[in-house]
């Protein structure tokens, strides 16, 4: 039974419990109260604003000291705008409005004076503000009068007598004004007013304009002169003003008042530091107590986490290993510290072929290709027993025997005594890699289309083979061999049929030769060979002729069977050159001699072919340099109606004005320039000159009449022969019918389908079209009446016998007759006789050229017969 006391006791309990509990709230709402009180005292004074108010002091500062530079830079003329001087008056202005609001963290004590300090630098800036419109109105005039001055200066000096009196005193006054003007002086010299004293004294004696001139020179430099002093007194006022000083003044009191602001602030933050000490010190009691109730509960659930984690990552490790060895594309092998195979990658079967239940307990030695000696295993274990580890290359055996080779890696593994427990190799087959080492190898110095050797390894034997043949007296042969009308083939055929019969060429050459002879193929449908050590010269004409017997049996390429022959040049060591360079050449030249004597032939170097070969390659690089040069030039020779002798048109024919040789026809260099690739160059020139001249003649008044262009072959099958005629057409404003073009048979019958397509659309264009030298080519007569073809011109040679013979009558009587039934005109070359033309007429002929009528003939020739003709109208 419980006593009054106890339940008393247990009674006011709740009511105690109760009361500590407010007081802790109270306490706690006390100490956040006063850590906020402290926090926001220690925090007044902003860093940011005190930046910014900073910033607003120094470009106070820095506005006024460049207000002072801009006066002084205006003053001397240096700078032409007062635009300067009036931004830094506005910035000071706004700087002092900024200014005027001090910072709340100033207390009232240094308010005042930085208040004050301001007030006083307003006034100075007043001030200053005004000083500078002073300024300004005073250095306009002074300025304007400097700008006029220096320029009266000349013109009145131009204006005096040199050597006078007068030029003397204006010079001297003059230069006294402008150094005054630039000096510290504020009152002009005695000298300077006895100079403008003495000037005037002698205007009597000047012309009215000169004097007027004077007066102005002394206007404008009074002007300077009295006006100088009281602008270099608005200076001395403006630079003499304290407003720096007053400016550093406003600093030090912000400066002062900062201070203090900053020191009240620290306080603060002793005290907030020391009442979060006590409260971090009371908390840490309590988290002490804490801290030792839940110590041991930590420890065991750190530990539980340690080895949880190590048994993840252990077993993370594994998965990664496990994937790495699995998926490596890189052979594998783990041996004990015998060498004993206890695991291998499935890259390792992939590699060699073994699987793994065959290598296991073996050792690597099984996979020994017997390439490497036995010496070389003993240093490999030497190498890896020292440094625990070995890189090399090295030969191995697959499983089905072949061999191959790999770069292999080996690292010792060592146990926790040091001692090796495993070893683990790593290796990856180089198979391909060598494979294309060795293709780079064979490539670098062999042909990619045939497999023979190319220019480098032909070079090499060949020098190889010349010092040889000096040791042993004996002879070498260099063969340039290149196959007839090969381009012909290739264009025609493809370049597919042309280097499916380059291989075939290759394949019977190299079967015709001997083991030590070398056949290289140069590019192209051109080879080398070389024949070593042969007793007699005439060996290499056997070989020749082996090779030309070789290549006369058609080659059959899928659907086509091709004959094909060879022109072969010889050149024999030591007698046509001693050296692998020109023994080449001088074979090369051979082979060319060949080709000019027919083809499908051989021939032996000799020197006079040189000498011809030189000369042609002279005269190449000479017409080469004639297009760029303009040596080049056109003639005009006339074509006329045979009834009446009415000018019909021209026939435009090529020039060269040689500079040795003198002026050149066609035939000189027509066949060099095919060669060398020139002729389209040279047509289109002859093309874009016809039409030019053309268009001269038009604008001259002249008679409008066709010029004819001859055409080669080349041009018409390799450029865009419409496009290039278009645009001649279109750069002369030509009408297409003044334009005719001559093209021969053989032209047209080397791609006949692509011809006419070509023509038809000439034709279209309005172009005029002729077929140049009929009969001499091979021309379809079934196949000419379907192109677009309006003239047939009869060749000279048809022309030339008429009146001598009946049977060339009849010839050109028969192309006549032929043309007329197809619609076309005739036109006859060559006519240099009055019975020609009589015969010709009378077979019905409708045009003539040639020597009876017309010779060649220059432009200005040309232009003055189309002025005889102006009467006439062409047919």
């Amino acid at each position: 039974m419980s006593t009054p006391v106890s339940r008393a006791t247990r009674r006011s309990a709740p009511g105690a419990r109760g009361l500590a509990l407010m007081v802790l709230v109270l306490a706690l709402l006390a100490t956040a109260t006063l850590l906020t009180w402290l926090f926001v005292q220690a925090d007044s004074v902003s860093k940011a604003e005190d930046q910014a108010y900073q910033r607003e002091l120094r470009l106070l500062r820095q506005a006024d000291a460049e207000l002072d530079a801009a006066i002084l830079a205006a003053r001397f003329g240096l700078s032409l705008s007062y635009d300067g001087i009036m931004a830094r008056v506005g910035a000071l202005d706004a700087g002092i409005e900024r200014l005027a609001t001090v910072p709340t963290y100033v207390t009232d004590d240094y308010r005042d004076g930085l208040q004050a300090s301001i007030l006083a630098y307003r006034q100075l800036h007043e001030r200053k503000s005004s000083l500078v419109e002073a300024f300004k109105r005073d250095n306009a005039v002074v300025r304007n009068s400097l700008a006029y001055f220096p320029a009266l200066r000349e013109q009145t000096q131009a204006q005096l007598a040199p050597g006078s009196s007068m030029a003397e005193l204006v010079r001297q006054f003059t230069c006294s004004v402008m150094t005054h003007a630039m000096s510290d002086e504020n009152l002009p010299s005695e000298r300077v007013l006895a100079f403008s004293s003495d000037i005037e004294s002698q205007l009597a004696t000047l012309d009215a304009a000169t004097a007027q001139l004077v007066i102005s020179l002394l206007a404008h430099g009074r002007v300077i002169l009295d006006n100088k002093p009281a602008l270099d007194e608005t200076i001395s006022q403006i630079l003499l003003l304290e407003s720096g000083v007053q400016a550093e003044r406003i600093h030090a009191e912000y400066a002062r008042g900062h201070a203090r602001a900053v020191q009240r602030a620290d306080r603060h933050h002793m005290a907030l530091y020391a009442v979060a000490l006590l409260l971090a010190a009371y908390i840490a009691l309590i988290v002490l107590r804490l801290a030792r109730t839940s110590r041991a509960l930590d420890d065991a659930n750190q530990e539980l986490e340690q080895r949880l984690d190590a048994l993840l990552s252990t077993q993370s490790n594994l998965r990664l290993l496990s994937t790495v060895f699995t998926n490596a594309s890189e052979g594998m092998l783990i041996t004990d510290a015998r060498a004993r195979i206890l695991a291998a990658n499935p890259a390792f079967t992939q590699i060699t072929g073994y699987p793994l239940d065959e290598v296991l307990g073996q050792t690597p030695a099984l996979l020994r290709s017997g390439e490497h000696p036995e010496d070389f295993y003993r240093q490999m274990w030497a190498v890896l027993t020292r440094d625990g580890e070995w890189h090399g290359e090295i030969w191995n055996r697959r499983r089905d025997g072949s061999v191959y080779p790999e770069w292999l890696s080996i690292s010792a593994v060592r146990d926790q005594g040091s001692g090796i427990s495993h070893y683990i190799g790593v290796f990856s087959d180089m198979s391909e890699r060598k494979a294309a080492e060795a293709r780079i190898r064979f490539l670098a110095h062999h042909d990619t289309l045939t497999g023979l050797p190319n220019r480098v390894l032909m070079q090499d034997r060949l020098n190889q083979a010349v010092r040889n043949a000096r040791r042993s007296k004996r002879h070498v042969a260099v063969l340039c061999l290149d196959l007839d009308r090969f381009k012909t083939i290739n264009d025609s055929l493809g370049p597919e049929v042309g280097d499916q019969l380059i291989v075939k060429v290759a394949e019977r050459c190299r079967a015709t030769l001997r083991e030590t002879d070398t056949l290289s193929r140069q590019g192209g449908d051109e080879f080398v060979i070389v024949l070593p050590e042969l007793e007699h010269a005439e060996d290499a004409a056997v070989a020749a002729r082996k090779l030309l017997v070789a290549l006369d049996t058609p080659f059959n390429l899928g659907d086509h069977q091709l004959a094909v022959s060879a022109s072969i040049g010889i050149a024999l060591h030591p007698g046509d050159g001693s050296t692998a360079a020109a023994l080449i050449k001088n074979a090369d030249i051979a082979m060319y001699r060949a080709k000019e004597r027919g083809r499908a032939r051989y021939e032996f170097y000799a020197e006079d072919i040189n000498v011809a070969t030189v000369g042609k390659l002279l005269l190449e690089n000479q017409l080469r340099r004639a297009v760029s040069a303009g040596e080049l030039m056109l003639h005009y020779q006339p074509k006329f109606a045979i009834e009446g002798a009415r000018l019909i048109g021209f026939e435009a024919l090529l020039r060269w004005r040689h500079p040795e040789q003198g002026e050149l026809s066609p035939a000189a260099f027509l066949q060099v320039a095919e060669e060398a690739g020139l002729i389209t160059e040279i047509g289109t020139w002859v093309l874009g000159e016809a039409c030019a001249q053309q268009a001269r003649w038009r604008e001259q008044g002249h008679l409008n009449v066709p010029v004819a262009v001859n055409v080669s072959a080349q041009q018409f099958e390799r450029q865009d022969i419409v496009a290039l005629i278009r645009q001649s057409l279109e750069e002369h404003e030509l009408p297409a019918p003044m334009l005719e073009l001559e093209l021969t048979e053989t032209t047209l019958m080397r791609d006949p389908a692509m011809a006419a397509d070509t023509l038809q659309r000439l034709r279209a264009m309005g172009v005029t079209l002729a077929i140049d030298d009929f009969g001499t080519g091979y021309a379809s007569l079934s196949y000419l009446h379907l192109l677009p073809v309006q003239t047939v011109k009869i060749d000279r040679s048809f022309v030339a016998p008429i009146g001598s013979t009946d049977v060339d009558g009849k010839i050109a009587s028969a192309i006549i007759a032929l043309a007329h039934s197809l619609g076309m005109i005739v036109v006859a070359e060559g006519v240099e006789t009055e019975t020609q033309r009589a015969l010709l007429a009378a077979r019905g002929c409708d045009q003539i050229q040639g020597y009876l009528l017309g010779k060649p003939m220059s432009a200005e020739a040309a232009a003055s017969l189309l002025g005889a003709h102006e009467g006439t109208k062409p047919a």
